[in-house]
């Protein structure tokens, strides 16, 4: 196999999804590769070099060809739904894009065609942005919720939680993840209009 920057980052994604970003270093890489740690600086200047190669191939991957279609609130529901899986197609997913500082066209392209969207549906560039922002974060920091590896606390004592214990466990999920998304789209339509 010829190395290239391409196949070190598969192989940084392959060893990512085995053992976590905490555990995916250059030396593992070029054992997967097997090749010598250094040989891979001709294609990755460092790990955070890395990392952000390996964002904007997730972004590719996973989203860099959407084109959503019908009214905003529709089109920002399935880019959230977009982002969500992709994030969840790797271990740390969504850890990867949140450590990355890529600016790599497919990222570039998603954030202007949402901005793009939006302003056509009368948010102002900035009000736009903000929610952009507002979406691709609750998206983020629940897949982080949904990926994390920290053990879960004990349940609560049902005296002294009864509300708490009466919601039970297990609440990320597909379902609370569109309720949310709801509530935020909903936010954002009343915000449109009341600006």
């Amino acid at each position: 196999m010829k190395l290239s920057r391409e196949t070190v980052v598969r192989a940084a994604l392959e060893l990512l999804d085995e053992v976590g970003l905490d555990a995916m270093t250059l030396r593992g890489v070029a054992e997967r590769l097997h090749v010598q740690a250094p040989a891979l600086y001709w294609h990755v200047r460092n790990r955070q070099d890395l990392i952000d190669e390996m964002a904007a191939a997730m972004i590719r991957d996973g989203i860099g060809g959407l084109a959503p279609d019908g009214a905003w609130m529709d089109q920002l529901g399935d880019i959230a739904r977009a982002y969500r899986q992709t994030l969840l197609s790797h271990r740390d997913g969504a850890r990867v894009l949140a450590e990355s500082c890529s600016a790599d066209p497919a990222v570039n392209r998603l954030a202007e065609l949402s901005l793009r969207m939006l302003t056509a549906a009368g948010f102002t560039p900035q009000d736009a942005m903000r929610a952009l922002i507002s979406l691709l974060s609750y998206v983020s920091g629940f897949v982080t919720d949904e990926q994390s590896s920290r053990p879960r606390s004990e349940t609560p004592d049902p005296v002294l939680f009864p509300l708490l214990t009466a919601a039970g466990t297990g609440h990320h999920t597909a379902e609370t993840f569109e309720y949310g998304l709801e509530l935020l789209l909903s936010g954002l339509r009343l915000a449109r209009l009341t600006a």
